[in-house]
């Protein structure tokens, strides 16, 4: 496993989301939520295989209960220990003492359901929760961070939002989804003012829903309108002798500033399987980037919303 080291904390490369853990979630009729047992062990398996960090939130079901057991039973044996993401939002936001008196009870939740007594990172789940009164919620987190009830601060944000508010927001984290198709905040300078602002970037959609792993033949009818982008992917996968798991990750990985990509599994052979793909990663040449940037630059916008693949005539 490859490691970094961000504001002082080294954690490894891949940070293991584990929503699946605490509800049905994902597409497919057969997913289920594993038993606690089973998610246990995929825990296990991850902290065995180099997996430091977990990513989790107060509305992923029992995720957080579930890995505040998991965390008890690794301390009574005397093991090791991964450092927690958690999120919390909505607010409520009627007023200043109404929003903190919700962050407080959010965060006071999240801390019993892990078991701990500071959270290791505390993430504001919505952008809108942190934008609509900024400078609120900056109030409440360093009262929280004044109580030691968190290390880190993080905010969540999708491609669309203003990445320069998020770099001036003080805090020290933030995820986003990031995926080879999409280079709009690239291209306008947004990540790399999170970059400046000393922020750790964790980055989740790398594999753009699962489009990395079609061929143009396969793709529903109704997509056919990525099949041209698809193909030029596939074709600079030859050409950098790199499988296209292993390249969009590598992507990720190589731009300036990210720290670590989430990404959840369904099954430890599922997590002894990513973490060998972590370990195939390369860090791209400029030139490998400027080929990939050329092919991507003026995408079709349907392309990098999955909400929109469907949703046309």
């Amino acid at each position: 496993m490859k490691y970094v080291t961000a504001k002082g904390q080294k954690m490894s490369v891949f940070s293991l989301g584990t929503v699946q853990l605490g509800m049905t979630y994902g597409l497919g009729a057969d997913r289920e939520k594993p038993s606690e047992e089973t998610a246990f062990h995929m825990l296990d398996v991850a902290m065995e295989n180099g997996i430091d960090n977990l990513d989790t939130a107060n509305n992923y079901g029992d995720s957080e209960a579930l890995i505040g057991r998991w965390l008890k039973q690794r301390r009574e044996q005397k093991k090791d220990l991964p450092w927690v993401v958690t999120k919390i939002g909505p607010f409520k936001q009627d007023s200043y003492d109404v929003l903190r008196d919700d962050i407080l009870r959010q965060t006071e939740g999240c801390l019993q359901k892990l078991g701990m007594d500071t959270l290791d990172c505390l993430m504001v789940h919505g952008f809108e929760d942190y934008s609509q009164h900024p400078d609120q919620v900056r109030k409440v987190f360093e009262e929280m961070k004044s109580q030691k009830l968190y290390k880190y601060s993080a905010l969540s944000a999708y491609s669309r939002h203003d990445y320069g508010l998020l770099a001036q927001s003080g805090f020290d984290a933030v995820q986003i989804p990031l995926n080879v198709f999409d280079w709009g905040q690239i291209e306008n300078g947004g990540i790399r003012k999170l970059a400046g602002a000393d922020m750790m970037i964790f980055v989740r959609s790398v594999y753009l829903q699962g489009l990395v792993f079609h061929t143009p033949e396969d793709l529903d009818p109704r997509m056919s309108f990525c099949a041209p982008y698809l193909e030029k992917y596939l074709g600079l996968c030859k050409e950098f002798e790199l499988s296209p798991d292993v390249l969009a990750l590598s992507f990720v990985l190589s731009v300036p500033g990210v720290t670590t990509a989430v990404m959840g599994c369904d099954t430890a052979k599922q997590v002894k399987d990513n973490c060998s793909l972590f370990d195939r990663t390369v860090q791209l040449s400029q030139e490998q980037l400027d080929l990939l940037h050329d092919a991507f630059r003026d995408i079709d916008p349907r392309v990098i919303n999955p909400g929109a693949w469907f949703n046309h005539t």
